[in-house]
């Protein structure tokens, strides 16, 4: 013979202010020690409120900093990031051209001969250059690593 269960109310996570201590830590006073009129600690500087506003770059400043600098790693790793946008640019560059003229030549099929040519033929080239844009960029100028004196 089984028992009836008893219905319960659901449970429910305590109030906050039970009386578990939320935070173990003791209060700290509220009022500070006082301080010695002798002997006073250094004060930092105060900030300003309006700080200065930050320079645009300057392109030719830019050149003067780059042979002003006296570690060599600096320069290499700014040649890479430049080298990683330019590539990152002329990829998304070709795959931009590649997917619509892909996408246009597969569902659309044109009339005019012609057109029909210089679709395919747009589609083919930017395909090879989206192929061959890594090897340009990454096998043919690789990155030399840097020589220590």
């Amino acid at each position: 013979m089984k028992l009836a269960r008893v219905a319960r109310p659901p449970r429910m996570m305590p109030p906050p202010e039970s009386l578990a201590p939320q935070n173990p830590v003791p209060a700290v006073a509220t009022r500070p020690a006082p301080i010695a009129n002798g002997s006073r600690p250094a004060q930092a500087r105060a900030v300003p409120e309006h700080p200065r506003p930050i320079a645009a770059s300057n392109p030719q400043a830019d050149f003067f900093e780059m042979f002003a600098q006296s570690s060599e790693t600096a320069f290499a790793k700014r040649r890479r990031k430049a080298k990683m946008r330019w590539f990152i640019v002329c990829e998304s560059v070709a795959v931009a051209i590649l997917l619509p003229l892909a996408i246009l030549g597969l569902s659309h099929r044109p009339d005019n001969a012609a057109l029909l040519w210089i679709m395919n033929m747009s589609t083919i080239a930017s395909a090879v250059a989206a192929a061959l844009i890594p090897i340009l960029f990454f096998a043919l100028t690789p990155t030399l690593p840097e020589i220590e004196c």
